[in-house]
């Protein structure tokens, strides 16, 4: 593949992941600028739309920009039983569901989870008893 048959395919790949990741171009843009791009803009939209060609280190500058931008969001998560039994109304109340016996959260982190779905008792302190 020639160098323009690779930059189109950046820019498809490009284009892809941050309508994915929910990148609005000009933010890539100007996250692109601040690293030091040199193309404007609209030469940047219109590269994502195969308008025009870029050289392979500002298409690699583009994609770092997009990388930066995606490692700033939060990862994507199914979410546990007891996440959503514990997450707050739009009120402000914390929601609660009747609790069916079974125990909540990942394998993992079930044992180091600091709630559940029934609330826990502070646990007790050690009682040592000394022989008189």
């Amino acid at each position: 593949m020639d160098d323009h048959g690779i930059g189109a395919e950046q820019a498809r790949l490009l284009l892809e992941v941050i309508g994915r990741a929910g990148i609005q171009v000009k933010q890539l843009w100007l996250h692109y600028f601040t690293l030091g791009g040199s193309a404007g803009e609209v030469e940047v939209e219109a590269y994502l739309h195969h308008c025009l060609g870029l050289p392979a280190f500002q298409r690699d500058l583009l994609a770092h920009a997009a990388n930066e931008l995606i490692d700033r969001q939060p990862p994507l998560r199914a979410p546990y039983t007891s996440e959503l039994l514990h997450r707050e109304n739009s009120d402000g109340a914390e929601r609660t569901l009747p609790s069916v016996g079974v125990a909540s959260g990942s394998p993992e982190t079930m044992s180091s989870r600091p709630w559940t779905a029934e609330p826990r008792a502070a646990p007790s302190p050690p009682l040592y008893i000394w022989p008189h």
